[in-house]
């Protein structure tokens, strides 16, 4: 059995559909891996060859860099994972930046609003995924602004909350913003509600990572371009296995985006309830459709009698509590089959269904078929 040993810093987090797909793929080919966490230490190169004199991997995947690429051995296989600077001649596997861009410009480039990119200086992705949102929405013919925040903010977002509460209260409004990571997109809401802008009406936001602990950490939740790991994983290991059998793989590959998760950051269209009771059953629905809610507790949020919340609801928005309520959960039901990595067991949990009995049944009434023979027919993707 063939070992490989992955070093990385991005263990949980957004990454780890990546590195669920890289295990898949293991698998798969036979494939052990083992695992070593960056230690920010003087001694990590050390640290590092103890571990492949211990283990004597096949192979090394390198989620980090940090002065250890010294440390891997000569001619073994390597393939090094979103580290910008690599060892010359070494075979990386990156983001298609650019495609984040182009991905976020299409999820808001159709509002009625100003524009606006928000990314950090100094980084060379940040500039690509910035660029390639303003120039797709320029073309559109909407001017966009851009602009970017200290270096070190990237570690600690909230480092840039007074700027982008000082840049936000100046912008037009409705206004569109991009922000090249979720955790900035998160810091962007915040600061949106400080100034009491209401999202979706006044700002719409998308980031990048679809990491559900950042983009579910308001009340509104934050919409999300979705990297495609699934490819990242395929594309490593194959990199991988060509070089083990003696091949010579490109020395770079690309993986892109695989869709926009759409929550309530980016509802269309912009419009405001009238009623407010209708707007706190609508938030409700959003933030808590995860949960076994059901139709008292939207009613309980909205603070009246059943029969007029069911009135004003369907006034406002043309569907019943339940509809909107099943909508809900039928939208975020197709972005967790689109992905491979998500159990078909754990979705009536994820997304709210009161079993799997019922979500089954809602399934195939709405489709004809079942959720295994729709996720084969759409391929894991958007």
């Amino acid at each position: 059995m063939k070992t490989i040993l992955v070093y990385t810093e991005r263990f949980g987090g957004n990454y780890n559909g990546f590195y669920l797909s890289l295990l898949r793929e293991g698998r798969m080919r036979g494939w052990r891996f083992a695992w070593l966490s960056f230690r920010d230490a003087p001694d990590e190169p050390e640290r590092v060859v103890r571990m492949f004199e211990l283990i004597k991997p096949a192979g090394f995947v390198g989620g980090a860099i940090h002065g250890i690429a010294c440390a891997v051995p000569c001619g073994l296989p390597a393939v090094w994972v979103d580290c910008g600077r690599i060892p010359k001649g070494a075979v990386a596997v990156e983001h298609d930046n650019a495609s984040f861009g182009l991905a976020a410009a299409k999820a808001l480039g159709d509002a009625e609003s100003a524009f606006a990119v928000f990314g950090f200086s100094g980084h060379a992705w940040s500039a690509a995924r910035a660029r390639a949102f303003a120039s797709s929405i320029r073309q559109g013919g909407n001017p966009c602004r851009r602009f970017d925040f200290p270096k070190d903010s990237l570690s600690n977002p909230y480092m840039a909350f007074e700027r982008l509460r000082e840049i936000l209260a100046a912008l037009p409004r409705p206004m569109s913003v991009f922000a090249v990571t979720d955790r900035l997109a998160d810091v962007a809401l915040m600061a949106a509600e400080s100034l009491r802008l209401h999202c979706p009406n006044d700002i719409r936001i998308v980031g990048v990572d679809d990491d559900e602990l950042v983009c579910m950490s308001s009340p509104t939740p934050l919409s999300s371009v979705r990297p495609d790991w699934a490819e990242g994983g395929r594309l490593v290991a194959e990199a991988l296995e060509m070089q083990m059998r003696g091949g010579k793989p490109l020395k770079k590959y690309l993986y892109g985006a695989a869709g926009v998760t759409r929550r309530a950051s980016t509802r269309n269209p912009y419009h405001r309830p009238k009623d407010a009771r209708v707007e706190r059953a609508l938030a409700f629905i959003d933030s808590e459709f995860a949960s076994p809610i059901d139709l008292a507790d939207v009613v309980k949020a909205m603070g009246c009698s059943r029969s007029l919340a069911e009135l004003r609801f369907r006034e406002e928005t043309g569907k019943t509590i339940l509809e909107a309520l099943t909508e809900k959960r039928w939208e975020k039901l197709l972005v967790h089959l689109r992905r491979s990595d998500v159990n078909l067991s754990a979705l009536p949990g994820i997304c709210g269904f009161r079993s799997a009995a019922a979500l089954r049944e809602l399934f195939r009434r709405r489709t004809g078929m079942s959720m295994t023979a729709w996720r084969k027919r759409n391929g894991g993707r958007e």
